[in-house]
């Protein structure tokens, strides 16, 4: 329902991203992206973005909670020029669930020069767990594309 009625406020869908929509206003883009019952909307002039979350607010219960923080696992800081993305809190939080609290830090976690072989280390018998921080690891690389290689 949210969906289909953004176009009625001029925004149009991306090709893309599904939940990612655009709208050109006096020269400026405004840029909202729905996830599941989160909106962020960003643009270049704060006027336009009033005026969008006062249009939504005539059709849905919604509730600004002003400027952007946290979303889905990345924190967000800003100064007044810069915006800063960080997944401290993801990662704090990922090496609690696998007791790797104590883990030193290392520069790199694995050299380009690294050959694994399927005989090396201890067999990981928790498949649930093991999909899952890699798929936590995955997503960790939109901030941290550093340990890509490592990663995959």
């Amino acid at each position: 329902m949210f969906t289909q009625f953004l176009p009625y406020l001029g925004f149009t869908n991306t090709y893309s991203d599904s939940s990612l929509f655009v709208k050109h206003v006096d020269g400026s883009i405004v840029i909202l992206l729905l996830y599941v019952d989160d909106i962020i909307i960003t643009e270049s002039a704060t006027s336009a973005i009033q005026q969008v979350i006062t249009d939504l607010t005539k059709e849905f219960d919604i509730k600004d909670l002003g400027s952007l923080h946290f979303f889905l696992g990345i924190q967000i800081s800003r100064t007044s020029n810069d915006l800063f993305l960080s997944q401290a809190k993801y990662v704090v939080d990922l090496l609690k669930k696998i007791e790797m609290m104590d883990a030193k830090p290392v520069a790199t976690s694995c050299l380009p020069s690294n050959r694994l072989l399927k005989d090396d280390g201890h067999p990981f018998n928790n498949h649930a767990l093991y999909r899952s921080v890699v798929g936590a690891l995955q997503y960790l690389i939109f901030t941290r594309p550093d340990i890509a290689f490592s990663v995959h």
